[in-house]
Formats: C-alpha cells, structure tokens, sequence
C-alpha cells in the first residue's frame, strides 16, 4: 500500500533487490507499470496500480491485526498499491516465500508505502514491522508472522489458537482448542510447530504426538476446523 500516486520506484528497486537478495536475481522485462524479473528461478511480477485496494476488502481483516493499532484509519490514507506475485515455479515453496518476502522489502525500502496487506492469509502488516521481520530472514530462522496468521481466541475460561496460512504450503491448519495454558504460551507452541513443520517439510498423522523436546509428548488428532474451514490437526496442548 503506497502513500500517493508517486510512480512506481523501478530502478531503486532493482538496485535494492540486486545487493540484498540471497539469490540471483536475473534483468527485469516490462516498465514502471508492470514488471517481470527471474529470481533463481522463480519468476516475479510487480504490477503497478495508481488506485487504493478497497476498504471493504482490508476492512475485515484489521480487525485481526492485532500489532497494528489504527489501522483501518491508518490504511485509509493509502492512494495506490503495488500487486506482487510470485508465479508458479519450482515445488520448493518455502524458498519462494523467501523469495518474495525478500521482494516485498526491497518494495517497502525503495517506495513510499505504509504496509503490506495479504488477503489470503489475514495479514495486514505495518512497513516497519514487516521489514524489522523480513530482514532477520536466513536459511535456519522463517518470518513467520509475514507468511502465517496466529489467531488467539479466549472463551469461557479457556484460551484457544490456531494458524491461517499453512495451506498456501499445502499443509493442514494447526490448532489447540479449550486449553488452560496462557495465550502467549498457545501462540508460542504454535509458532514453534509451524516452524518445524514448514523447516522439515513435515507431514502430521492422526494420532501421532509432538512436542518441543524429546519427553514432550503432545498428542495429535486429525478433525474438522473448529476456527478455520477444513480438517485440521489438533494439539492437544
């Protein structure tokens, strides 16, 4: 989401993305409305729109945005907005995620946005949030909060989380429902399981248990959702 109708920064841009990439990043086809690059492989587009994405879209999911106060008046200010896509390639997902979270901040520290907004998972994430995250990217730690939403529910004296966005990785939705553990320890465990499971490519089994060290035994139950569509891994934590 960009602050006014400035065009679209494309040679900063390139410049930016070519020192700080990891990967090779190839020549770029197309303008400052639309533009195609090969990034190791995967190829990326970056189309430019000179108009807001529409409230009614962003709305619903800044109620969930819970490190982001405002942000429905904030995000109101924006004037355009900048489509990145990251098409079809290799299967190594999580490598193109990488790829385009290395994108989405080269975008951010080249352009004058205010946020990054991502439908598909709930996300809507502040500039300064998403590139003190982004930044910290590297082959042993994943920005999780950029690519997965963690949702925190609290209920008749029980708390309650669940992930959305494990799906863009093909893999089930995690959830723990009704547990007496604080929020911030259900949230933990399940940023914690995320990662291993998007790090090891790991596919859970109906009655298998986890765990965050060797005694930790957590068992897992393959149900339908009970705060995301599907069926979805239960931990009983």
């Amino acid at each position: 989401m960009l602050e006014d109708n400035s065009p679209f920064k494309l040679g900063l841009f390139l410049d930016d993305i070519k020192e700080t990439c990891e990967y090779k990043v190839g020549k770029p086809s197309g303008d400052e409305n639309a533009t195609t690059l090969n990034i190791d492989g995967e190829l990326v587009a970056i189309g430019s729109m000179p108009v807001s994405i529409p409230m009614g879209d962003i709305e619903g999911t800044a109620k969930y945005a819970y490190n982001w106060d405002n942000a429905v008046e904030e995000v109101k200010e924006h004037k355009a907005h900048l489509i990145v896509s990251v098409m079809q390639g290799s299967d190594n997902i999580v490598k193109r995620y990488k790829i385009f979270t290395s994108v989405i901040c080269s975008l951010l520290r080249t352009n004058n946005a205010i946020g990054v907004y991502k439908g598909n998972q709930s996300l809507l994430i502040r500039k300064d949030d998403y590139l003190q995250e982004g930044e910290g990217m590297s082959d042993e730690w994943y920005p999780l909060n950029l690519w997965i939403y963690f949702g925190l529910r609290h209920d008749n004296d029980k708390n309650s989380g669940y992930t959305y966005g494990l799906k863009e990785f093909n893999k089930r939705e995690l959830e723990i429902v009704d547990s007496v553990r604080g929020l911030a320890e259900i949230r933990a465990f399940l940023y914690n399981m995320t990662h291993y499971v998007l790090d090891y490519d790991v596919e859970f089994q109906d009655g298998q248990t986890c765990g965050l060290s060797e005694s930790e035994k957590i068992g897992i139950t393959l149900s339908a959702g009970v705060f995301v569509d599907g069926e979805t891994f239960k931990m009983a934590y």
